[in-house]
């Protein structure tokens, strides 16, 4: 399907509301569409095969834009990559598109009883939904759950129900060895005199002990060492300075298990933590003594003050 030059490239919106100009790259392009927020297009090849791209794969690849652009790192579509980009929001399972739709809601209101509002001609790629009766039919399938409530006739104004809130933050489940505290973080060099001086003395003055996977003697595989322990672990701290992929699964197995999660990264590295996890109140330390400070004071009022 060839789109008219002058509108979005991906998903044909019209030229009226579609900001184009040079990105300042030899023939590229920076686009800000309603539907697929801020993208580029750069070079030849990748600009003539616009022309060229499938349904399929513009509605994956509108889907991948909107959601790259919200999280504020925007895709550049180069050469012929246009399909590795949309991949992964091909697709997609219906409970994972449920699931962040609630939490895109949760995101938005805020707070019980206020409204995260969408425009469903635009906002429907803000999951993977390819229109806006794919869109209707998520949402319908949510109220019907007695998870969401809906207002509205232009726009769809959408509230969490109390169901809907307890899905969204589950009530903290008992477990763990009383103690135990699972470290999920960067193993490398740099941040090897933060825990020797910062997370781990700090852990240890209030009375736990900290388990770390690379320090722990065992056999058997590493991802299946990793789930056990954090299970067996009362809380866990995670410090994303180096914006580890792991990290972010470990601390997000452990709020699935309903284990506390303490939030940590250092101060420069604030601003690269990933939209999921960005409005978390994380200790952003300087140095190993500040992180050790503060970690102290975290543990004794979040954590110690539940036994």
């Amino acid at each position: 399907m060839a789109t008219d030059p002058k509108n979005c490239p991906i998903c044909n919106w019209s030229a009226d509301e579609v900001k184009m100009q040079n990105s300042g790259e030899f023939r590229g392009l920076k686009i800000d569409c309603p539907r697929c927020g801020s993208y580029e297009l750069i070079g030849p090849e990748a600009i003539a095969m616009s022309f060229e791209w499938e349904s399929d794969l513009r509605n994956a690849l509108s889907c991948a834009a909107r959601q790259a652009s919200t999280s504020g790192q925007p895709i550049r579509i180069v050469e012929n990559n246009a399909a590795d980009l949309a991949r992964s929001h091909m697709n997609t399972r219906v409970s994972e598109n449920q699931e962040r739709l609630l939490r895109m809601v949760e995101r938005m209101a805020v707070r019980p009883n206020q409204a995260a509002i969408f425009w469903p001609a635009k906002d429907f790629t803000l999951i993977d939904c390819y229109n806006t009766d794919e869109f209707a039919w998520h949402i319908n399938a949510l109220i019907g759950q007695g998870l969401l409530s809906r207002t509205g006739s232009a726009s769809i104004d959408l509230r969490l129900t109390a169901d809907g809130w307890s899905r969204v933050q589950p009530s903290p489940q008992s477990g763990g060895i009383p103690g135990q505290c699972f470290v999920a973080m960067w193993f490398g060099d740099e941040m090897r005199v933060a825990y020797e001086e910062g997370i781990k003395p700090a852990i240890t003055k209030a009375g736990c002990f900290p388990i770390r996977i690379d320090q722990k003697e065992h056999n058997n595989e590493i991802p299946d060492e990793i789930m056990a322990e954090i299970r067996n672990s009362q809380f866990m701290v995670a410090d994303f300075t180096g914006q580890r992929l792991g990290v972010y699964y470990e601390a997000g197995f452990a709020m699935g298990l309903g284990r506390k999660v303490i939030w940590c990264c250092r101060k420069d590295q604030i601003d690269k933590l990933h939209f999921d996890t960005n409005h978390k109140n994380h200790i952003d330390w300087e140095n190993p003594e500040d992180l050790r400070t503060r970690l102290y004071t975290r543990i004794r009022a979040t954590i110690l003050d539940m036994k």
